[in-house]
This record gives C-alpha cells, sequence and structure tokens, in this order.
C-alpha cells in the first residue's frame, strides 16, 4: 500500500508538472497570438502606405511623361525666344546710342539738360 500511495503520489506529481506547463505553454501561445496580430496590423498599414507610395510614383512618371511630351518643346522654344530677343535688344542699344549722336550733331542736343533757347527737348534714356 506504501508503494502504491507513493506511485500515486509521483503520478500525481508528474501531472501537476504537466499542467503546470501546459498552462505556460497556453500563455505564451496567447501572447504570441496577440503580437501576431498587432504585427498584422502593422503590416496591413505599411502595405497600404506602400500602395498609396506607388500609385504617387505612377502618377508623378505619367506627369513626367505628359510634360517632356507637351511642355517641354514649348519650353525649348521659351529659351530660344529669349535668346533671339536678347539679340534684338542689343540692336536696338547700339540704334539708339546711334540716333542720340545723331541728335547731338544734327540739332545740337545735350543728353544731359537743356539749355535756355534750344527748341529740341526730350528725355534721355539709355538702356541697360
Amino acid at each position: 500500500m506504501i508503494l502504491m500511495d507513493a506511485t500515486a503520489s509521483s503520478i500525481k506529481g508528474v501531472l501537476d508538472n504537466l499542467h503546470v506547463q501546459l498552462s505556460i505553454l497556453e500563455a505564451q501561445i496567447k501572447a504570441d497570438e496577440r503580437n501576431k496580430a498587432e504585427f498584422e496590423r502593422h503590416l496591413t498599414t505599411l502595405n497600404t502606405k506602400k500602395s498609396e507610395l506607388e500609385a504617387r510614383v505612377r502618377q508623378s512618371e505619367e506627369w513626367a511623361k505628359k510634360y517632356d511630351t507637351e511642355v517641354g518643346p514649348f519650353a525649348d522654344r521659351y529659351k530660344q525666344m529669349t535668346a533671339d530677343i536678347g539679340g534684338i535688344y542689343d540692336k536696338a542699344k547700339v540704334g539708339h546710342a546711334k540716333g542720340i549722336v545723331l541728335l547731338e550733331k544734327e540739332f545740337g542736343y545735350h543728353p544731359a539738360f537743356k539749355r535756355p533757347g534750344d527748341s529740341f527737348f526730350g528725355i534721355p534714356f539709355r538702356p541697360i
């Protein structure tokens, strides 16, 4: 009978030990499931953000293609026109300077001031 009591006691001890280990494992499994759910929520958020960023990249690429085909040629033409205008303006400055010399020579015009008795009047303009 003593042997039976010792055996029963040993079995009860093993069962209690297994029950404690099972409770610990179940608690760890629940914690892992909570962590997995949190990770999946975070992963979903990141995937949503990734999709939004990819959509923005596609929109930007489409805009860049459209700009290159529709606006780019006009920008190049604008640069050419402004270069042409610079040449025209340089010629106008030379012509203006020649006109001032002609006025001084033919009409006694003085660009800095008007003298009493001068019949010609005007305001000097010097382009930059």
